[in-house]
C-alpha cells in the first residue's frame, strides 16, 4: 500500500518536490496523469492520420495551392509525430509534461486547422468545422480540467477570428462568417460543459473506488482478526485438552497404579488405603467429566473469589475484604474446579463454627507459585493439611488432586487458610 502511495506521489508530482498535499488529492492527480499518459499518445495519433486522410480532399479545392497545401499537411505531421514521441518517454510522461504536451497538441491541431481553413477558402471552406471535431475529441480522449480545456480551446478560437479578419480576408458581417465564429464558439462551450461533467464523474468514480478500497481493505481486516481469534480460540481448546489430559494423567495415573500394586498383594488385610484411593480417583473421573461435557462453567480464579466476596457481604453480618491480583491467573479448568470446591468448604467452616467479624479473602503470585488466602478474625485455628474424616479430608483431597498444599495457621486471634500450588497454565491468547 505504502509502495503504490509514493509511485502515485512520483507520478503526480513528476518527480519533483511540492508542497505537502493529502493522499487523496495526490491520488486523484495520479490518476489523471494516467489518463493523458494513454490519451495524448492516442490523440496525437488520430491527428497525424486525419492530417494524411485529408489530403485526397484537398484535391477537391480547385482554386488552392495543392502543393503548399501539402507541404503544410507533411511538416505538421512533423510536428505532431515529434509531441507524440516525447510523450511516451519517461520525462514526457511525468504529470506536468504530459499536461502541457496534450494541451499543446489540441491547440496546434485547432490551428493547423484555421490555416488550411484559410487556405481553402476562409469562411466558407468546410474545414472549420474540423475545429468542432477538434474540440470534441479533447473533451472526450484527455479529459482536461476546464481550465486547461479553456486555455487551449480560447487560445485556438482567437487565433481562428483573427486569421479569417486578417490573413482569409474575410467580410465580418457574411453570413459565413457568423455561422463559423458562432458555430466554434457554440462548440468551445458544451466542450467546456462536457470536461466539467467528466472531471466531476472521474472525482466521483476516484472517490468511490477509494471508498470501496478502504471498505475492502477494513473487511480484510476484519476477516484476518476473525480468522486470528478463532485461530486463538482453537489454541485454547488445544491447549485446555492437552492440561485435562496431563491432570488426569498426574491425578488419576498415578493412584490407578497403586491400586493395582495393592491389588496384586498377597494379603491385603487392610482395604481402607484402597478405599481412599479409589473414592480419590472417581471423584477425579467425575470432575473431568463435567469438565469434559460442558456441565461445569469454571469460573476464573478472580471472579471465583469475587462472588463469594459478594455472597459473604450479602450475608449483612461480616466485614468482607477482598484483595485481588492485578491481572488475573490462567489456570486450568480442573485446577479452579477444586479451588473452587475447597474455598466453598472453607467459607462454610467459618460461617457455622468461627464467629467471626471479619472476613478476608483474595489471591497472589510469586516465583511462579499461586497462593489463595482466606482470613477469619475470632476463632483460633490450626491444621497441617491432614484429616481422616469431614470437610477437612475433602479439601486435603482436592488439593491432593491438583498437587496443591492446604494448612490453616493461627493469626491475629483468628485463623489464616493458605493454599499453594503450581498449575499447568492454559496458553493466553497474544
Amino acid at each position: 500500500m505504502q509502495m503504490h502511495y509514493k509511485r502515485a506521489c512520483k507520478i503526480a508530482t513528476g518527480f519533483y518536490s511540492i508542497p505537502s498535499m493529502p493522499a487523496t488529492d495526490l491520488g486523484f492527480r495520479a490518476e489523471i496523469a494516467r489518463t493523458l499518459q494513454l490519451g495524448a499518445p492516442l490523440v496525437g495519433a488520430l491527428i497525424l492520420f486525419a492530417h494524411l486522410l485529408f489530403i485526397g480532399a484537398d484535391l477537391g479545392f480547385p482554386n488552392a495551392n495543392f502543393h503548399q497545401l501539402l507541404y503544410y499537411r507533411l511538416t505538421m505531421s512533423v510536428v505532431y509525430t515529434l509531441l507524440m514521441a516525447l510523450s511516451l518517454t519517461r520525462w514526457g510522461k511525468r504529470y506536468p509534461a504530459i499536461r502541457n504536451l496534450s494541451m499543446l497538441m489540441i491547440c496546434l491541431c485547432a490551428i493547423s486547422v484555421s490555416n488550411l481553413t484559410t487556405m481553402t477558402g476562409g469562411s466558407s471552406s468546410p474545414y472549420w468545422t474540423m475545429i468542432l471535431l477538434t474540440y470534441f475529441g479533447g473533451t472526450l480522449i484527455l479529459r482536461l480540467s476546464v481550465l486547461e480545456a479553456g486555455i487551449a480551446y480560447t487560445i485556438a478560437f482567437f487565433y481562428h477570428i483573427v486569421n479569417m479578419l486578417y490573413v482569409a480576408e474575410d467580410n465580418p458581417q457574411s453570413p459565413e462568417f457568423y455561422t463559423n465564429i458562432f458555430g466554434i464558439l457554440l462548440a468551445l462551450v458544451v466542450s467546456l460543459t462536457g470536461n466539467w461533467y467528466i472531471r466531476l464523474l472521474q472525482r466521483r468514480e476516484f472517490e468511490a473506488r477509494q471508498s470501496l478500497a478502504e471498505a475492502n481493505e477494513k473487511l480484510q481486516q476484519s476477516v484476518t482478526e476473525l480468522q486470528y481469534k478463532r485461530q486463538q480460540e482453537q489454541l485454547r481448546y488445544l491447549q485446555n485438552k492437552l492440561n485435562l489430559a496431563n491432570d488426569l494423567h498426574d491425578a488419576v495415573g498415578s493412584k490407578l497404579a497403586q491400586i493395582v500394586v495393592l491389588a496384586h498383594h498377597k494379603r491385603l488385610d487392610d482395604t481402607r488405603p484402597l478405599q481412599a484411593l479409589s473414592t480419590s480417583v472417581l471423584e477425579n473421573v467425575r470432575n473431568f467429566a463435567h469438565i469434559l461435557k460442558g456441565e461445569e462453567q469454571v469460573a476464573t480464579l478472580k471472579r471465583q473469589l469475587e462472588s463469594l466476596a459478594h455472597s459473604l457481604q450479602a450475608l449483612g453480618r461480616y466485614e468482607v475484604q477482598l484483595v485481588l491480583p492485578e491481572h488475573d491467573i490462567p489456570l486450568s479448568d480442573i485446577c479452579l474446579l477444586n479451588i473452587e470446591r475447597i474455598l466453598s468448604e472453607v467459607s462454610a467452616n467459618a460461617i457455622r463454627h468461627a464467629q467471626a467479624s471479619q472476613f478476608t479473602l483474595g489471591a497472589r503470585t510469586k516465583a511462579g507459585q499461586v497462593t489463595v488466602f482466606f482470613y477469619q478474625n475470632n476463632t483460633p485455628f490450626s491444621w497441617r493439611g491432614q484429616a481422616e474424616r469431614g470437610g477437612l479430608k475433602n479439601m486435603a483431597t482436592r488439593a491432593a488432586n491438583i498437587h496443591a498444599q492446604v494448612q490453616i495457621k493461627s493469626f491475629k486471634r483468628g485463623a489464616l487458610f493458605l493454599l499453594r500450588l503450581k498449575c499447568p497454565t492454559q496458553q493466553a491468547a497474544a
